[in-house]
């Protein structure tokens, strides 16, 4: 029997209730900053509404392990976890446990899984936008947290297993790719 198995049938035998995530988190805005200011290069990047960084600056608003969801523009409702010291502005929600009894990790893997829904739930015609409170309305589960660094810590292998596939994936390409062009080998022939 798994480790997970077990927390759950003894902490956990009559199941899990599920929460209104708003009793656990504080969700709430960065500060806007110009887009002039921005470098391409920096300590600090800037994130937005997109699923990259806008830009680079020497300052940050925001630390390390903190999770995003991207507020407006077309990515609305991508979630990130920031793992270097941040500027947050103005279209990302910063979101952050308030309750001891929720892991922030945790929190980062349920809000990961709901990034569709997140997604669908974007409003505007012209820049879409996320609602606060209807992110605040979804329902979490809530295990002792026990239940939830485990679960942490079987997400984050997976995690690792997928990052090292995507490296492998691109290393194999890359070979594939040298090794078959045999101009390049031989000074000579044509590429196909």
């Amino acid at each position: 029997m798994s480790k997970l198995k077990e927390l759950i049938q003894e902490l956990c035998p009559s199941g899990v209730e599920y929460q209104k995530l708003g009793d656990f988190v504080s969700i709430y805005t960065g500060t806007q900053f110009n887009k002039r200011d921005m470098n391409v290069e920096g300590n600090y990047p800037v994130i937005n509404g997109g699923i990259n960084p806008s830009g680079y600056i020497e300052q940050y608003n925001e630390d390390l392990d903190t999770i995003t969801i991207s507020q407006g523009g077309a990515s609305a409702g991508y979630v990130a976890w920031q793992n270097r010291k941040f500027w947050a502005g103005a279209h990302c929600y910063v979101v952050r446990p308030i309750n001891e009894n929720l892991s922030n990790k945790y929190l980062y893997f349920f809000l990961k899984n709901q990034e569709g829904y997140l997604q669908q739930m974007q409003h505007g015609a012209g820049i879409p936008a996320l609602n606060r409170r209807k992110v605040q309305a979804l329902q979490i589960p809530i295990p002792p947290l026990a239940v939830q660094e485990e679960i942490v810590k079987i997400l984050d292998r997976f995690a690792e297993y997928a990052a090292e596939l995507q490296a492998r994936q691109e290393q194999y390409e890359y070979y594939r790719n040298k090794l078959l062009i045999f101009n390049n080998i031989s000074g000579g022939g044509t590429q196909a």
